[in-house]
């Protein structure tokens, strides 16, 4: 087993080690309840999924904890909720996570029903074929059905190309329904390994509690050879793509995105966190600079929001949504924003704007860590990616170190014609139809 440091995280401290099977384990204490929060990690998730194929990991975020050698079907959701937890679990683009917070007099029980299932779920026909029922009335109800939700999928699409990130987390419905129990007992053989796992921590558990119970549980499960891993790449950037789309129900708006370095393919942290201000600075409160051209002193639009992930293993993107003023056309709108974009691209933030976006930043990293299951999620995102959890540490130190400068260095860089992907939003009944 190997230790690695303790490193301060503003009143605490992360803390790791890594079983001989590969398996890595972060901690960061928190004494304030008598909780933990713990998320399992395996490293697959929908940009893993070779074409064809799509939907394999949340299809086994569905199955995995259906039946194994200890646990019936439906009982791991069962005994972890009379022990006082909520099982839950999500996919990623890159990872497939299974949070839990308990009592930290119960965390025995949660770990001893995870390394069973990671060394022996079934995966057995019957939950199969009800499981994937499930998915596909997810797939109807949270995507077919909801006209926004297919104009992301297609705008994924458009923005990243068909490798990787522009593969739809849930699946394609026409994949799904070839899918099979043995491609799912593939997937699960292939990836679902104690060295293709991190169990991220919060809570009440001291590091030597931790490392007896991980002992004690997953270090008999071997370790297996991983498939090649390929890092998502962008499609090739020579000019604007875009597209439009008319759907009933949707909103005349437009989704406008810059293909940009995530956290791990920035050049340097000083690239990395200069990004990580672009949304505050554009789009995300009544200060930034589009909201204030764009929303309120000419409302072109009538509402505006910008998202950015930078715990991504590739490039990610910075996105815009925008939904237009009436009598605004979203081809109006694009290119309103692109206008705006390409002014602020020539020149720096000034220091009030630069310093309130640094505030909205932090603030929100202040109050999630109000809660240990969002440390812990912090720290599963780091690890999933490729980076390191402790450097958790040092954020809000190279947040605010962040100078004007370098924030227009990366406008300049990335928010260019070439990078950008629009996708026009029409309402199907709309006149332009």
């Amino acid at each position: 087993m190997t230790h690695h440091p303790s490193v301060p995280i503003q009143g605490s401290t992360v803390q790791s080690f890594t079983l001989s099977n590969g398996l890595r384990t972060y901690l960061r204490e928190d004494h304030r309840a008598p909780l933990v929060s713990m998320q399992l990690c395996y490293h697959v998730g929908s940009s893993y999924e070779p074409a064809g194929h799509t939907g394999l990991s949340h299809a086994l975020e569905h199955l995995l904890f259906e039946g194994s050698s200890k646990l019936t079907s439906g009982q791991y959701s069962a005994v972890m909720t009379r022990l006082g937890g909520e099982p839950n679990a999500f996919t990623s683009a890159d990872a497939t996570v299974f949070p839990l917070t308990l009592p930290g007099s119960r965390l025995e029980i949660a770990l001893e029903a995870m390394a069973d299932v990671m060394a022996s779920a079934t995966i057995s026909n019957t939950p199969f074929a009800r499981e994937l029922d499930v998915v596909m009335a997810e797939r109807r109800e949270q995507v077919d059905n909801n006209p926004f939700s297919l104009a992301l999928e297609h705008h994924d699409l458009l923005a990243y190309g068909s490798d990787g990130y522009g593969t739809p987390i849930i699946g394609y419905t026409s994949d799904l329904e070839h899918l099979t129990p043995a491609a799912a007992r593939t997937w699960y053989q292939s990836w679902y390994h104690p060295n293709n796992a991190t169990l991220a921590v919060a809570g009440d558990i001291t590091l030597p509690r931790l490392q007896t119970l991980v002992m004690r549980h997953f270090a008999n499960i071997a370790a297996n050879r991983l498939p090649a891993r390929m890092t998502p790449s962008a499609p090739p950037l020579q000019a604007r793509r875009h597209q439009t789309l008319r759907l009933p129900g949707l909103n005349t708006g437009t989704i406008l995105s810059f293909n940009l370095p995530s956290q791990c393919t920035a050049r340097s942290g000083e690239q990395a966190y200069a990004l990580r201000l672009l949304p505050d600075l554009l789009a995300n409160g009544h200060s930034s600079v589009l909201q204030r051209l764009l929303v309120l002193d000419d409302p072109v639009l009538r509402s505006l929001r910008s998202a950015y992930e930078p715990w991504q293993r590739g490039d990610s993107l910075l996105a815009l949504y925008a939904f237009c003023s009436p009598q605004i056309t979203p081809e109006l709108a694009a290119e309103r924003l692109m206008l705006e974009i390409e002014a602020f691209r020539q020149s720096a933030p000034s220091k009030d704007d630069l310093e309130r976006a640094k505030a909205r930043l932090l603030a929100r990293q202040v109050f999630e860590k109000d809660d240990i299951s969002n440390q812990a999620q912090a720290i599963g995102k780091q690890a999933v990616c490729g980076l390191d959890p402790i450097a958790l540490a040092d954020e809000r130190q190279a947040i605010e170190a962040v100078t004007a400068e370098q924030v227009g260095q990366v406008a300049l860089e990335f928010l260019t014609d070439s990078r950008a992907a629009i996708t026009f939003m029409h309402p199907k009944e709309s006149a332009h139809a």
